[in-house]
């Protein structure tokens, strides 16, 4: 009787017995991004905002201009320079003019020194004749040589005006926002009359290219995931589908939670693996939604 008894209570307790649970589905929470980043920009000298050329949900090319800032000082110094390098080329052309000038005179100077030598030599000139041409060639050979130093100095201040207007254009240009690259603009923060200060983001630009979840998956699952598997997209708390996608990025190590903590001052110790989900039909999905991200793991890439 004692042995039926012990019989029944392992045979309860074997129904009673949790089955083995076979996991299929990993969820992570993502945020949905563009696999560049969205692009902050920011404008290397600060200003007044004159112009905006584009709003946001525009398209924009690399290179397009997005807005402009007040840059008449900077017009006004690129004309004051421009005017000063029209002068110092004709202040060049005056000096090597002169140069061909005394060029001319040098040569008659030589010339005449070795025809009064000549005579000297025959008995038909005077020593003091040829000592007063030897002078005279002495001061064209200084003149032409001052000329040719002139000539120098104002090719130098030429060089000089040159790299002067280049800076000026350089912070002309520094006026004149441009998009780094082709994409979407997602946000504008200025308004044309207010200042933008050097370095402060106030635009942001969503880049052309794929749009992917960047999820963290908690440590306990975290090696069930490899790069190949499928993956859908849902909002938080619901069960319809709005994207699919795969996995092809996971990160080597775990770290603490970073792009979900609810609070700065979090203590919770618990390690996360990153994940990226590249998305086959995002259109449904708002840049920078929070998501949830389920893995396939039944089947291994």
């Amino acid at each position: 009787m004692s042995c039926s008894n012990q019989a029944a209570k392992e045979k309860a307790a074997a129904r009673m017995a949790p089955s083995p649970v076979t996991i299929t589905q990993v969820v992570g929470i993502g945020k949905v991004i563009p696999e560049k980043e969205i692009i902050q920009i920011a404008a290397a000298s600060g200003g007044i905002v004159t112009k905006i050329l584009k709003s946001e949900n525009d398209s924009i090319r690399k290179g397009e201009t997005l807005l402009e800032l007040d840059h008449v000082i900077e017009d006004a110094k690129c004309s004051q320079l421009n005017a000063g390098i029209i002068t110092q080329q004709e202040q060049v052309k005056a000096d090597e003019a002169a140069i061909q000038e005394y060029t001319a005179k040098y040569s008659n100077a030589v010339t005449n020194l070795k025809r009064l030598q000549k005579l000297l030599s025959k008995g038909a000139e005077t020593q003091q004749s040829v000592e007063d041409a030897q002078t005279n060639l002495l001061g064209s050979q200084s003149n032409l040589n001052r000329l040719q130093a002139n000539v120098e100095v104002s090719k130098s201040r030429l060089t000089e005006s040159r790299a002067a207007l280049a800076v000026a254009q350089q912070e002309r240009e520094q006026k004149i926002i441009h998009s780094p690259v082709n994409g979407k603009i997602l946000e504008i923060s200025v308004l044309t009359g207010g200042a933008v200060d050097t370095r402060q983001a106030f635009a942001q630009i969503c880049p052309e290219g794929n749009i992917i979840a960047d999820a963290e998956v908690d440590e306990l699952y975290a090696d069930h995931i490899k790069i190949g598997q499928n993956a859908f997209i849902r909002k938080l708390g619901s069960l319809d589908t709005l994207s699919t996608g795969t996995v092809y990025f996971t990160a080597s190590f775990l770290k603490k939670k970073s792009l979900f903590t609810d609070q700065a001052g979090e203590k919770e110790d618990r390690r996360v693996r990153e994940i990226k989900i590249r998305l086959n039909h995002p259109e449904q999905l708002l840049l920078n939604a929070r998501v949830e991200c389920v893995v396939d793991i039944s089947e291994t890439p």
